[in-house]
C-alpha cells in the first residue's frame, strides 16, 4: 500500500516569520503572492501575502514524490495550493484535500465559520482519506490538529508519524532528516 504524507503549508513550509533564522537553515527564499481570495486593503489595493521557505524543505518534498510517496496538501490554502509551484521553485504539483471528500453527515457537523482555521475539518478529512493500512506522515503546525487527531493516530495499525514544527520556523533540518528517514523506510 502506498505511504501517504499529509502536508500543511503555513507554519510547515512557509515559516511564519520575517527572516526564518540562519541557525535553522543557511539559505531561505522568499516571495509574495496576491491573496488567493482577492482580499483588498482599506485603500482598495490587493493584499499580498509574504512567503518564506527553505529550499531544503522543498527538496525533501520533491524527493518524497520521486520516491512514490502520495504527498497531499491538507492546508487551509485548499485549492489555492495549486498556485504555489509557480512561486516556489522545485515544489512539485500536489493534489489537495478538503471537506469535499467527506460524506454529507460528516461535513454537516463542521462549523464553516472556522474553515480558515486548522482543526476538526483536517482531522475528519485525514480519517476519511487515509486507508487503515497505509503508513502516514502528517506535517502540521497546529496544536489543535495534533490533539484532536491523537487518539486516531495512536489507534492506527500502520506506522503513523506526526511532525509538528514551530510555525515561526517551519520544518527545520532535524525534522527534514526525520522525514528523509521516513521516506527511506516507507517508499
Amino acid at each position: 500500500m502506498t505511504a501517504i504524507w499529509l502536508l500543511d503549508f503555513d507554519g510547515v513550509i512557509n515559516a511564519l516569520s520575517k527572516r526564518g533564522g540562519r541557525s535553522y537553515w543557511p539559505e531561505w527564499s522568499s516571495a509574495t503572492v496576491a491573496h488567493p481570495e482577492g482580499d483588498l486593503t482599506s485603500a482598495g489595493k490587493s493584499v499580498h501575502l509574504p512567503l518564506l521557505w527553505s529550499p531544503a524543505v522543498i527538496a525533501v518534498i520533491a524527493e518524497a514524490v520521486r520516491s512514490g510517496i502520495d504527498v497531499r496538501w491538507l492546508s487551509t490554502w485548499r485549492k489555492h495550493t495549486k498556485l504555489l509551484p509557480e512561486i516556489i521553485p522545485g515544489l512539485p504539483r500536489l493534489p489537495w484535500l478538503d471537506e469535499t471528500i467527506l460524506d454529507g453527515r460528516a461535513s454537516g457537523d463542521l462549523d464553516h465559520r472556522l474553515a480558515m482555521e486548522s482543526g476538526p475539518w483536517k482531522v475528519l478529512v485525514a480519517k476519511a482519506f487515509v486507508p487503515a493500512g497505509a503508513a502516514l506522515l502528517w506535517t502540521e503546525d497546529s496544536l489543535t490538529v495534533d490533539l484532536l487527531s491523537e487518539t486516531w493516530r495512536r489507534s492506527r495499525s500502520a506506522p503513523t508519524t506526526m511532525i509538528r514544527p514551530r510555525p515561526a520556523t517551519g520544518l527545520i533540518s532535524k525534522e527534514v532528516n526525520e522525514i528523509r528517514e521516513w521516506i527511506s523506510t516507507h517508499a
